[in-house]
């Protein structure tokens, strides 16, 4: 719940308490039928100061946050289509151009492009989740968990993505699951050039995402939670994946533990909050 949620929450409990406190005070110093006369003013008047008040302040509220809603989801829309215009369009120069150095220079703006909807997607729900616009739906864990594999073999198609779930419906913000299962596996992808291979598993409620990569230096393991932390310098980046990770299971009550050896990484996601029972 947001500060103006809140503000319009406690403001219907001060005005009942106010009623309240004045009723009590009005049957303690007055006779019944003069109490009586004394609350049912109280009332009348609390109800006009109410209804003045909701009007003039709280739809005003309520209306400059759709305004934002409205205005985020058009800015990040805005946002979104020039980069697809310059990706498609060097993909075509990709296709055309047979000089290799020219081919470097297009691949880097392929790269930055891909860099830029990640950004884009991270972005785009660390301002919802501000603004407390996430939507709560049911979805089936096998098919996200390959509609995301699917996205990260056309990027490395080196790394094998096994995924060994059952059919669980899951009820949260399907869109902050998504981001945060893509972006660990991103994270594994791009800070490691070792991983052959990476193992979606669940087992009791608990979601395992684990690499055959080199591992995690043990000292850094308690900051890559940390927001712009980058665990290899010359991984150029914004570093905002795994803070959004956390944020989310901190708010989804996911309970989140990480596990790194020279044999790989693993992060292990209880759902059992979210797992839908039948």
């Amino acid at each position: 719940m947001n500060n103006k949620k809140q503000f319009f929450l406690l403001f219907n409990i001060f005005l009942v308490l106010i009623v309240l406190a004045i009723n009590n005070y009005a049957l303690y110093f007055f006779d019944s039928l003069s109490s009586i006369y004394i609350t049912i003013f109280i009332t009348i008047i609390s109800a006009l100061i109410y209804y003045i008040i909701s009007n003039s302040i709280i739809e005003d509220v309520f209306t400059i946050e759709k305004k934002l809603k409205y205005k985020i989801e058009t800015t990040m829309h805005e946002i979104n289509t020039p980069v697809s215009t310059i990706q498609i369009n060097t993909d075509i120069l990709l296709s055309k151009v047979a000089d290799d150095k020219n081919k470097e220079r297009l691949n880097r703006i392929n790269k930055a492009c891909e860099n830029l909807f990640k950004l884009y997607e991270d972005m785009e729900y660390y301002i919802k989740k501000e603004i407390d616009y996430i939507e709560i739906s049911d979805f089936n864990l096998q098919d996200i968990l390959n509609h995301i594999a699917l996205q990260f073999n056309d990027i490395k198609e080196d790394i094998q993505i096994n995924i060994k779930v059952d059919n669980s419906i899951l009820k949260t913000d399907k869109n902050g699951f998504e981001i945060i299962i893509s972006n660990l596996i991103s994270n594994a992808i791009k800070h490691n050039d070792k991983i052959s291979e990476i193992n979606i598993i669940l087992q009791d409620d608990i979601l395992t995402i684990e690499d055959d990569g080199e591992g995690i230096n043990s000292q850094n393991i308690y900051s890559i939670f940390d927001k712009y932390y980058q665990e290899n310098q010359e991984n150029k980046g914004f570093g905002l994946g795994l803070s959004l990770v956390k944020e989310f299971c901190d708010k989804q009550k996911i309970d989140i533990k990480i596990n790194s050896s020279s044999n790989g990484t693993s992060f292990k996601l209880n759902l059992k909050n979210i797992i839908k029972r039948f």
